[in-house]
């Protein structure tokens, strides 16, 4: 039974950690594929640093490394106040891309508020994971 619990909690954090990556994906395909708006090097650069967190994160959780729900959290968090902090908050750095100032339709800021808010709840489930002590196998 418990087994089964570890298992259980084990696919979840990979089918949060991968839908995660699916939506980043999507995210960066609408900026590259549908807006005519240039994206910042830097936002870029850590856009590309996000996504390759994430995938750490999904490696993590699919080895069921005692490590997935902290990597998972820290990912989710970081994810959701990144996208934030560079598309919702009004201009404040050489990060900053807010969606309000450039030419956007509701396409691309369903593609960039589903990742946000999906984010956000994936750095929660993480964050039970930790709190219940749920890290999958016990592997490293």
């Amino acid at each position: 039974m418990a087994s089964t619990t570890a298992a259980r909690r084990t696919r979840a954090l990979v089918a949060a950690d991968l839908l995660l990556v699916v939506l980043l994906v999507v995210h960066s395909l609408d900026h590259s594929l549908r807006q005519s708006a240039p994206v910042p090097a830097e936002a870029a650069i850590a856009g590309v640093a996000g996504l390759g967190a994430a995938l750490v994160a999904l490696a993590l959780a699919a080895a069921g490394s005692r490590l997935a729900p902290a990597a998972t959290a820290f990912v989710g968090l970081a994810t959701a106040v990144g996208f934030v902090a560079v598309h919702v908050v009004p201009e404040w750095s050489v990060f900053s891309q807010p969606y309000a100032d450039i030419p956007v339709d509701a396409a691309s800021w369903t593609a960039m508020l589903v990742p946000a808010f999906a984010a956000a709840g994936v750095g929660a489930l993480g964050l039970r994971r930790c709190a219940t002590g749920s890290a999958g196998s016990g592997s490293q």
